[in-house]
């Protein structure tokens, strides 16, 4: 059986060529020929929304003059970072507001041909307010926030932002008056996980939203991004693809550079007949050629011995991440920032995300 096409997702823009969640990393990503791209948001201590993979600046920027800029983002003010330049190419620390306008431009120049989406990874340290902030700029963008629905996808760590997005009062009246758009009623909902067992939970607040009263706004999660060592574990494909089956949720891997690594997870959607799924890449180029190739359902996948060695090795690094903070009733404080503590596994994830591992 022939299923839909595996979509590709530009890992912060086209970040093995380019310098990543840059304007001109986003635009030549879609040059490729791929349709959506992944970027990384924060709030600045004075919420205004930028553009950062880490937490911290240093890594990636410096100051107008070449000099070190060492900068925690959510406790700066956005008028101390806006100078901020990208050490390797020159360009600007962005605002979301940045990105939208030029995606806006962009859709329109070319909304004939495809639809474009934009992938947001929102950290866990950042404060939940977050989610309302990036309604409120997309707003400002685009007044239709209908409009937004098919365009914009959310990426969340924890339960805290799902949680939030059912419990604000402003949020559920700017979803309840939007209606819908191309058969969207509300944005994409990703978990973006380190393992499967963490993303049940995230399943099961779907169920539970199933029993409240029909009289307001159940933002549910739509889909699971999850690293890509998790799906050669035999437990993802016997407990979690039928899991995720059962929701019609979508299925997205990251960050798969080589055709070993696509073929599985292709392999792996369409024995499973997932509706919707994609791969997160640093190549958008050579990954969106090797998508063209149609993959027909040949039985159940089957790691190798290889594979199964580094899922086990890399689940037994990495630990499991806390994705709540108390019963599905519970109140999220949609002003606490909760920065991660840097524990041995994160360092070493880190480092494995700095050798392209990740």
């Amino acid at each position: 059986m022939v299923l839909n096409r595996c979509l590709v997702v530009g890992h912060r823009g086209f970040k093995a060529k380019y310098t990543e969640n840059t304007l001109n990393g986003f635009y030549q990503c879609f040059q490729t020929g791929a349709k959506s791209f992944e970027t990384d948001v924060w709030t600045t201590k004075d919420h205004v929304l930028v553009i950062s993979h880490d937490v911290n600046t240093k890594r990636i920027f410096c100051d107008e003059d070449g000099n070190e800029a060492d900068y925690n983002i959510l406790e700066t003010d956005y008028e101390v970072l806006k100078p901020l330049r990208t050490i390797a190419s020159g360009e600007p620390l962005l605002k979301f507001t940045d990105v939208l306008e030029w995606f806006l431009a962009y859709v329109k120049q070319h909304e004939a041909e495809n639809d474009y989406r934009i992938m947001l990874d929102l950290k866990a340290a950042n404060p939940p307010v977050i989610l309302k902030l990036l309604m409120k700029d997309m707003l400002s963008v685009h007044p239709d926030l209908s409009w937004w629905f098919s365009r914009i996808q959310f990426g969340v760590w924890h339960m805290r932002f799902v949680k939030y997005l059912n419990q604000d009062p402003e949020i559920q009246s700017l979803l309840q008056e939007a209606g819908s758009h191309k058969g969207y009623k509300q944005f994409d909902l990703l978990h973006i996980s380190l393992n499967w067992q963490s993303s049940m939970l995230f399943l099961s607040y779907n169920e539970y939203l199933n029993s409240l009263p029909k009289d307001r706004f159940k933002f549910k999660v739509t889909g699971v991004s999850i690293i890509y060592t998790s799906t050669w574990s035999p437990s993802f494909v016997k407990y979690f693809l039928p899991a995720i089956k059962k929701q019609n949720l979508s299925l997205y891997s990251w960050t798969i550079n080589l055709r070993l690594q696509l073929e599985y997870f292709r392999h792996l959607c369409s024995f499973a007949t997932i509706h919707e799924y994609g791969i997160i890449t640093d190549h958008p180029d050579k990954l969106e050629s090797l998508c063209d190739a149609e993959v027909v359902n040949v039985g159940t996948p089957k790691a190798s011995f290889f594979q199964l060695l580094l899922s086990y090795i890399l689940n037994a690094i990495i630990r499991m991440p806390k994705v709540d903070d108390g019963s599905f009733e519970s109140p999220v404080d949609p002003m606490k920032a909760h920065p991660a503590r840097m524990t041995l596994g994160r360092r070493m994830f880190a480092f494995l995300q700095h050798m392209n591992v990740f």
